[in-house]
């Protein structure tokens, strides 16, 4: 759906031409950022100046860290409750692993402000 320049939320546009060597270089740019299109990437690098990288590869490593050890909590939780006992090594297993939880949230959330605070 095409809109009328007056109802844009953004009605003023401007060109920019580019050699074929600079266009290359900056779509791989625009490959590599958070962004889908020339100019989402554009506004924001000319707006704020810069256009913040983040790389999500330890985040999703730790997501993934995460769900492993909630399955291994739902299934001690499982056999809990079909032998209507826990032994003390399963409590102590289980404590472990939500201390390795919050360790690596901790150790995660500290990177991360090193990184805010280097930038």
């Amino acid at each position: 759906m095409v809109q009328n320049k007056e109802n844009r939320t953004r009605p003023i546009a401007k060109k920019v031409r580019f050699s074929e060597a600079e266009f290359d270089y900056l779509n791989k740019k625009i490959e590599r950022s958070p962004f889908n299109n020339f100019q989402n990437y554009a506004r924001i690098l000319l707006i704020t100046g810069e256009v913040k990288m983040v790389d999500y590869s330890e985040l999703q490593r730790l997501n993934l860290e995460i769900n492993r050890i909630g399955n291994n909590i739902n299934q001690m939780t499982k056999l809990a409750h079909q032998f209507k006992e826990i032994s003390e090594a399963d409590v102590h297993e289980l404590t472990a692993q939500l201390q390795s939880i919050k360790q690596m949230i901790s150790e995660r959330f500290k990177e991360e402000l090193k990184q805010e605070r280097l930038v």
